[in-house]
């Protein structure tokens, strides 16, 4: 067949499609929602009728993620037992990439006096004290982090993976934020706020550091549920510092979003109610409040101070507290180490300080503190010796109620 042969017979095909009523139908574009239900008036087979799909169930959040064509949405607000409908969003990183200088003890970790206390909290936190990394992964073969990383998942786009391959961290910021709260004391490299706490990699922002708040939801309730998959193993009701359950203690999220589905504070209300102590990064926007989730009452807001004790002007205002967060050194993929700036990278020195504080009051009176209000005064919760025992050097606008102090939270703790 020639050349005008063939395009004879594509004209007449095209023809005859036309005729008898053939048409190349558009692809449907889908939309991901976040649907809070009423699980005992609500029946998932709503979902089909309306043309979507579930792609996430939750456990213990009375919701599931629906994929689904955005004329459907609106049909689907309106089925029984659906008591909310929200569109899915972005999250991403909140750190700020700056050269690599030569290996040294990070400025942030000396800063917070956290070496002073090493001696006293060794050996303190004894396998119960666990802080889940909401990031891009870890490099969990680090020299600096490998022995302290317990527990690993993926679960982004609602697909969950415990596969090492999963949540390796092929960003960089996961890694960064891992070491600066647990870095080993091994004599190479850095050494975290808390370098024998034990860490949870739960990796809810894809390579790009971009993700989505419906995998933000699955990565908490992840960071609450342990490698073991069981919210309260021993029924005994006590969740957060019970050696006998493996939820997470703290919860460090380095990531935020201009604005979240309510269904997120959802989560975040019942991790907080549980015990666990949420830290986030405040954001790098410069904007009058912190990002969402950090502006959440129940999550610790941090924002970002300098060598100089300086709030840059990228730093979000009105946090809960601030910490050191530029030019941070810590661990990097690939056996390195790197720099790098953003309310990111001060979140993790209140994630570890936070851990410190559990593991030494563990260790004296078997317990965990609760982890007390945004303005809490007193040293009978974590929040309230973190505001207590926190350097007050400037306007609250700008260091809330200061900069973190590791050497005297701990003593606060034991006294």
């Amino acid at each position: 067949m020639n050349g005008r042969e063939a395009i004879s017979t594509l004209l007449i095909v095209l023809v005859v499609f036309s005729y008898i009523g053939i048409t190349m139908a558009e692809p449907v574009e889908k939309v991901r929602v976040i649907v809070t239900i009423d699980k005992s008036n609500f029946n998932e087979r709503v979902v089909e009728k309306v043309g979507g799909q579930v792609k996430i169930r939750y456990k213990i959040i009375p919701a599931i993620v629906v994929e689904l064509p955005e004329s459907a949405v609106k049909h689907l607000e309106k089925a029984k037992g659906v008591v909310r409908v929200e569109y899915d969003g972005e999250i991403h990183i909140l750190g700020r990439p700056i050269t690599q200088p030569p290996q040294t003890i990070p400025w942030g970790i000396e800063r917070i006096k956290a070496p002073d206390v090493w001696q006293i909290t060794a050996g303190a936190s004894d396998g119960v004290i666990e802080v889940a990394i909401l990031d891009t992964g870890i490099d969990y073969d680090h020299p600096d982090l490998q022995d302290n990383i317990k527990w690993g998942i993926s679960v982004l786009r609602g697909r969950i993976s415990t596969n090492p391959r999963s949540y390796i961290d092929r960003n960089g910021h996961g890694t960064h934020v891992a070491g600066t709260i647990a870095a080993l004391n091994n004599d190479i490299g850095v050494v975290g706020v808390a370098p024998e706490v034990e860490i949870y990699a739960i990796k809810v922002l894809g390579n790009g550091g971009i993700g989505s708040w419906s995998d933000l939801i699955l990565g908490i309730e992840q960071a609450l549920l342990g490698p073991d998959g069981v919210l309260d193993a021993d029924g005994d009701g006590i969740i957060v510092g019970d050696p006998d359950d493996d939820a997470a203690e703290v919860i460090s999220m380095s990531l935020g979003g201009s604005s979240a589905p309510d269904s997120v504070h959802d989560a975040i209300s019942e991790a907080y109610q549980l015990g666990v102590v949420l830290i986030a990064a405040a954001g790098n926007e410069g904007a009058e409040y912190p990002s969402y989730p950090a502006v959440y009452l129940e999550v610790i807001a941090v924002g970002a101070t300098d060598i100089d004790d300086q709030v840059p002007s990228w730093s979000n205002r009105h946090p809960e507290i601030v910490a050191p967060g530029v030019d941070i050194l810590s661990t990097y993929p690939d056996n390195t180490y790197k720099e790098l700036s953003g309310t990111s990278m001060a979140a993790p020195h209140v994630s570890g300080v936070v851990a410190l504080i559990q593991a030494v009051y563990y260790n004296n009176y078997g317990t965990v503190l609760p982890v007390g209000t945004e303005d809490d005064l007193t040293t009978d919760t974590v929040r309230g010796i973190l505001h207590t025992t926190a350097d007050n050097i400037g306007d609250s606008i700008f260091y809330g109620y200061g900069i973190v102090r590791a050497d005297l939270a701990v003593q606060a703790a034991i006294s």
